[in-house]
């Protein structure tokens, strides 16, 4: 069984690594061995039913419409991912980077730097498709999970409620697999084809609403398009919609050395013929597919022209900051001096503290390109004294 008081306890305690202290964490702990048996038995009586969610607009840097879910459908989240990432993992392609363990930006930025040396002095071609999450079909994705996981015999885990098989051969624990499958099916159902637009609480300036493209928000999309932008679901259901995709490329048109990273992924390869082709390709399979569009900025260009991938110009022999990194920068940090200053050395802990964080992330990024220089030429605050601020 999925849906055991243990499962859901364990899904609650990964959630709760990356929501400590939230409101919503808050507040499902005042009572929360009360919260997770009342889960458990929504969730075994097929009751369960989804919450209000947050939504939010964010900048970084476009405009973008985030919905957050609530604490205690979060834990539902993981409950899933926690069933299903064993399977998928298996089906994943080793250069997939973002949103999974010992990935990341720096190892995919690696990785590309390591596929034009394999390819040297030759050609990328860089893509990346329309407006993805909102362009997921909700009937594609769901049909091609339940195919996936239906042929899955899940003999990693274990069936029964007391930890234990039943044994491997017997009516016993070929029902036990059964109702596994039909509890996970029954959150893809309920998570994919969740509308929260339904049930949500706005937080900010609700106007600015209108200034999103009508294919960017989930308010004006046909309802069997769009994943929610905010939630762990959404991150891993758009790696497994593409799954096919990059065993198509893998697999199917021999392609060696590409990557992705979310919906940005790169070619590489000597011949600018070949990724010409491929190209094609590439479009024609989205298309008939996964119904998904590239964007029009397709880059094929010689590896001497450098990569702008994630945050980093990328070349044979170095790395470079990429320079709208330091522009946020340099205007988060004005910001700042001109907050300090207008408080007249006054600034809570808080700002301080958002800010140091901002500028961590920002030196931490930048440490791992060729930037000697940089540091001293944007100029950093001394996180230890900051500013002499009153600490009273």
């Amino acid at each position: 069984m999925l849906f055991t008081f243990k499962n859901v306890y364990r899904a609650y305690k990964a959630c709760r690594k990356h929501k400590t202290n939230t409101l919503n964490a808050l507040k499902f702990e005042q009572n929360l061995l009360e919260n997770l048996w009342d889960l458990v038995y929504d969730l075994q009586n097929r009751s369960y039913k989804i919450g209000q969610s947050i939504c939010f607009l964010t900048h970084s840097p476009k405009l973008r419409e985030v919905f957050a879910a609530d604490f205690r459908d979060r834990v539902v989240h993981h409950l899933l991912i926690n069933a299903i990432e064993p399977y998928y993992e298996k089906r994943f392609i080793n250069d997939l980077y973002n949103n999974r363990k010992k990935r990341g930006i720096h190892q995919a930025v690696k990785k590309a730097q390591s596929y034009m040396h394999k390819t040297h002095k030759g050609y990328y071609l860089q893509l990346d498709i329309k407006g993805f999450f909102y362009n997921l079909d909700k009937n594609i994705l769901f049909k091609n999970m339940f195919d996936e996981l239906s042929e899955h015999k899940f003999d990693d885990v274990s069936l029964t409620p007391y930890g234990k098989h039943v044994g491997t051969v017997g009516c016993h624990f070929n029902a036990a697999r059964d109702n596994y499958k039909k509890e996970i099916f029954y959150l893809l159902n309920k998570i994919i084809y969740h509308d929260p637009t339904r049930n949500y609480r706005f937080k900010g300036d609700k106007s600015k609403l209108k200034l999103l493209p009508e294919h960017k928000t989930l308010f004006l999309l046909p309802k069997h398009k769009g994943l929610a932008i905010g939630n762990l679901t959404s991150q891993f259901f758009g790696n497994v919609y593409m799954s096919r995709f990059d065993n198509y490329l893998k697999r199917e048109l021999k392609v060696k050395c590409y990557l992705r990273y979310v919906d940005d992924f790169v070619l590489f390869d000597k011949s600018k013929e070949r990724l010409e082709a491929l190209l094609a390709q590439i479009s024609y399979y989205l298309k008939e597919n996964l119904a998904l569009k590239l964007r029009e900025d397709v880059k094929l260009k010689p590896h001497s022209s450098g990569l702008d991938f994630l945050g980093y110009i990328i070349r044979e022999d170095y790395l470079l900051t990429r320079q709208r990194v330091v522009n946020n920068f340099k205007a988060q940090k004005a910001v700042y001096l001109n907050s300090y200053e207008a408080q007249k050395g006054k600034m809570n802990h808080e700002e301080i503290k958002a800010f140091l964080s901002v500028q961590a992330s920002f030196v931490s990024h930048i440490q791992h390109s060729n930037s000697f220089n940089l540091m001293k030429k944007v100029g950093v605050l001394d996180e230890n004294n900051p500013f002499d601020y009153d600490r009273a």
